[in-house]
């Protein structure tokens, strides 16, 4: 709960649409107690999965990603901004039985992941992903790079790469423009606070501008420590 308070006052704190901050306190309490369910979820997926660092941060959020996506068994293609070591790629993969994904990461790190190996990290995540090679496009690059060679459209794309505010914003535009109508847009860590001094860095308020600015072709979107949006 103490944390609960500390992103309610941060939300505030950058300006938060009044109808977003509702949509976050309406989705905490949906959600603050799913940790077993997220747990289960996790070790049933994850029995081989291989890291160095033991990050599971995306592991907290299964139940609520699995409760709000479950139904949308059209989507197809996935694109996934930021891979690290395969834990969202094999969730992806596994809750839409007959998906594939294009994974973007450059596997180089940056002043958000200060003193990680990233080579091993790439490894880990070569081989977590081995099973499904048939179903899993690596794309080495930026996420910039990326958008400026892709032709492809997807059903869902999860943004989860630089959390600077300036690429977070660029990862939403240029995701939404070969987003399929009806399609799935995610947004990792929104309530990371890594720029505290400089609060508009962080990504949040970067996502509450997309909403704002987008909101007439979005149909709804969830919000909690990550924001899910459905395109019209």
């Amino acid at each position: 709960m103490v944390k609960f308070l500390i992103n309610l006052l941060y939300l505030f704190q950058i300006k938060t649409p009044i109808k977003i901050v509702i949509n976050f306190i309406k989705n905490f309490f949906l959600n603050y107690k799913t940790k077993r369910k997220s747990k289960k979820i996790e070790t049933n997926l994850y029995q081989n999965f291989q890291s160095k660092y033991n990050h599971r941060w995306f592991c907290t959020h299964l139940n609520f990603l699995t409760s709000n996506l479950k139904k949308n068994q059209n989507i197809k293609r996935i694109l996934e901004i930021g891979s690290y070591e395969g834990l969202s790629a094999i969730f992806y993969l596994n809750l839409f039985k007959d998906s594939s994904i294009e994974c973007v990461d450059t596997w180089s790190g940056g002043e958000q992941q200060p003193g990680e190996d990233f080579s091993f990290i790439e490894k880990n995540f070569d081989k977590n992903l081995n099973l499904y090679k048939n179903k899993v496009l690596k794309h080495k690059m930026l996420s910039d790079n990326f958008f400026a060679q892709n032709k492809n459209k997807f059903d869902l794309i999860f943004i989860d790469g630089d959390h600077k505010y300036d690429q977070v914003k660029r990862d939403a535009l240029n995701a939404w423009k070969i987003l399929n109508n009806r399609g799935v847009l995610i947004f990792d860590d929104y309530t990371y606070n890594h720029y505290k001094k400089e609060t508009s860095l962080n990504p949040a308020p970067a996502i509450n501008e997309f909403i704002k600015n987008f909101s007439n072709e979005i149909s709804k979107f969830v919000i909690w420590k990550q924001v899910i949006i459905f395109k019209k």
